[in-house]
């Protein structure tokens, strides 16, 4: 059976070296960046690309089944010179792009931000209306909109991740009785497998995290919808480094 064939855009960022370290060659993967996407191994193909171009969103998306869309601003508050064209003006060219080239799906990196207004307390659901904490997390917010738009509208599989930190150590220095949205890097990959592979969905919300004994985000609909269960968390007994 031959691999899939998926758009990772950001690539060289700290969420596309997760991915291509823990997948390894599970996927066909087309490496797109502005940056240069270091030791490529034979099932990974690298792509320059500014998502910022109609043009080359379109190149990146032909003949991929799945685009996994990362590349982003992470989190500074400027607007115009930064969230603009790379939160706002970028997922939908890339959009566009997936649903003119036939992607079966598009799996679009929101963020913890887009809800993180509430504040730790109960864990937030993916049904709950977005309450964005900064410009930042309104941007994360955009990027859910846009999802469901162009599911609807253009009958193009879609997935929002709210995406933790994917920095958890299950041997790192944590407490077990703070709230956490962190996720671990080999959880990360096991839930953005989940995304691509499936079958069936036509929008979804769905939460990062690991397994927390006091989470930030519900993970319920999410293992009911994609079967993704965390490995680590603080709710799992520390590990011996």
């Amino acid at each position: 059976m031959s691999r899939r064939r998926v758009l990772l855009t950001g690539a060289a960022g700290m969420v596309g070296g997760i991915l291509r370290h823990h997948w390894g060659d599970r996927y066909h993967l087309r490496l797109a960046d502005l940056r240069p996407v270091f030791d490529p191994a034979p099932h990974e193909e690298p792509w320059p690309c500014d998502l910022t171009r109609r043009e080359d969103c379109a190149a990146a998306c032909q003949g991929m089944d799945t685009v996994v869309h990362l590349a982003a601003d992470a989190g500074s508050e400027d607007f115009d010179g930064s969230l603009l064209p790379r939160n706002i003006i970028g997922p939908v060219y890339l959009l566009e792009a997936a649903a003119a080239a036939l992607c079966r799906r598009v799996v679009l990196v929101s963020s913890i931000y887009a809800v993180r207004g509430y504040g730790p307390g109960q864990p937030i659901t993916p049904d709950q209306p977005v309450f964005p904490q900064g410009i930042y997390g309104a941007t994360k917010c955009w990027a859910e909109a846009l999802a469901r738009d162009f599911s609807a509208r253009c009958r193009l599989s879609c997935l929002a991740v709210r995406l933790g930190r994917p920095t958890f150590d299950q041997a790192g220095d944590w407490d077990p009785d703070q709230p956490s949205y962190l996720i671990s890097p080999r959880d990360t990959a096991q839930l953005f497998a989940r995304c691509i592979e499936v079958p069936g969905i036509d929008f979804a919300i769905v939460h990062g995290s690991s397994q927390h004994r006091r989470m930030w985000l519900d993970l319920a609909a999410t293992t009911a919808l994609l079967g993704y269960v965390p490995q680590d968390g603080t709710a799992l007994p520390r590990q011996p480094r």
